[in-house]
């Protein structure tokens, strides 16, 4: 195993910059993903590592080499792709000790290893098959298998489970994160889809515009965004995320949300914000369907949509409040329309997402009262787009400048 560094490390096409200044460690035996919309610089990054592009600056550390000029084959890491490139007319066991044969290791040796690592993916019983002959999450642990077994220093993944259909990316996230904890390989993984990275990494790596916009553990990332673009991006359903203008109130601070004055009481970190118009985020699940009990503020509105999934209904409720249309939440939400601040049809007015108990007997077109949990309200500078931290709050890790 090896530790991998980033080091200010920079690539230019032409004038273009597609990763600038990246600085980033994946700890030996860490599994550590590089997540961000097409175009952020995440595979660039990783083919930086393999070798496979040329770096215009900075360095790259594999263990404790420096490996700008290595040729790939002498940097002893091992990469999977979104296409399983595997050869058809060999079998499975041939496939898996390809690299073996070209490394002129023993027949012995070449065995024991395949048997090994064939019992760790389940492909024992297929080991003379042909790719052909394999679903598509088989040739995918054909293809890990095949570079598992060569036993190298790090491990590169390029969003391998693309090509797989929905129900068996779940299953095979699963496969990876057990493998990878199991054989504890440095693994640095490359996606778009944010699910997979919250699901499998160590540590999460968000880039946008070649720029790193945080690193931390997934959790703390979902919990604390650097800014307004990681808020947009990460976690699904989407933070619905609004206008709030502060004003002082008698008891500290407060805002007028959905035509409800929501007090907030002392803010140190807000002060500066009040008379001011600023971000303001709420997750899905802190926004629940107002009971006799329920703490926190209440807000009111229609339920345009209402999408039962089972353990729990998804509710779109128009509010009386201001998206955020802001180029940070648009980049972040994609091309995912769901994900998109979308304003309802009266002016002033937007659709925010709650999550209802599936015993609710809510319906479309019924006025609903929300209880929103002001605790975990997020808050954002609309001229910086970074976050606002409580007063001695930690920076986010891996937040720019």
């Amino acid at each position: 195993m090896a530790e991998i560094q980033f080091l200010d490390v920079r690539k230019e096409y032409g004038g273009t910059v597609a990763v600038r200044d990246l600085t980033l460690t994946v700890g030996e035996g860490e599994f550590v993903v590089l997540v961000g919309p097409s175009g952020c610089g995440k595979t660039t990054a990783l083919r930086m590592v393999a070798g496979l592009e040329e770096i215009s600056g900075g360095e790259i550390r594999i263990g404790d080499r420096v490996v700008n000029d290595l040729a790939p084959r002498a940097r002893d890491i091992a990469m999977v792709f979104q296409s399983y490139a595997l050869y058809p007319h060999m079998s499975v066991r041939q496939n898996i000790a390809f690299g073996l044969r070209m490394r002129k290791v023993s027949k012995a040796e070449q065995a024991r290893r395949v048997e090994e690592i064939a019992k760790i993916l389940g492909l024992t019983e297929h080991l003379d098959r042909r790719p052909a002959q394999l679903s598509g999450g088989q040739r995918q642990r054909v293809a890990m298998g095949r570079a598992i077994v060569r036993e190298p220093r790090a491990f590169l993944m390029d969003e391998p489970l693309s090509n797989l259909d929905a129900k068996l990316r779940v299953q095979m996230r699963a496969e990876i994160a057990r493998i990878q904890r199991r054989l504890k390989v440095t693994s640095l993984y490359v996606t778009h889809d944010q699910v997979e990275a919250m699901t499998m990494a160590d540590r999460v790596a968000v880039m946008r515009h070649g720029i790193l916009q945080q690193t931390d553990a997934p959790q703390r990332v979902y919990e604390a965004p650097a800014n307004l673009f990681v808020a947009s991006f990460v976690g699904s359903p989407p933070m619905n995320l609004l206008e709030a203008r502060l004003q002082r109130s008698a008891d500290g601070l407060g805002c007028n949300l959905g035509g409800v004055e929501i007090e907030l009481g002392s803010r140190p970190e807000l002060e500066r914000y009040a008379g001011r118009t600023i971000g303001l985020g709420i997750r899905p699940e802190h926004v629940r369907e107002a009971g006799d009990d329920s703490g926190g503020a209440r807000l009111r509105g229609e339920a345009l949509l209402v999408e039962a999934l089972g353990a729990e209904l998804l509710v779109h409720v128009e509010v009386a409040a201001q998206p955020l249309l802001v180029e940070d939440v648009l980049e972040g939400a994609g091309d995912d329309e769901a994900a998109l601040p979308t304003a309802a049809t009266a002016e002033g007015a937007t659709t925010i997402l709650a999550r209802f108990d599936p015993e609710s007997r809510v319906r479309e077109g019924d006025l609903v009262e929300l209880a929103v949990d002001t605790r975990r309200l997020h808050f954002f500078d609309l001229e910086t787009s970074g976050s606002i931290r409580p007063v001695g709050a930690p920076v986010p890790a891996g937040v720019p400048g």
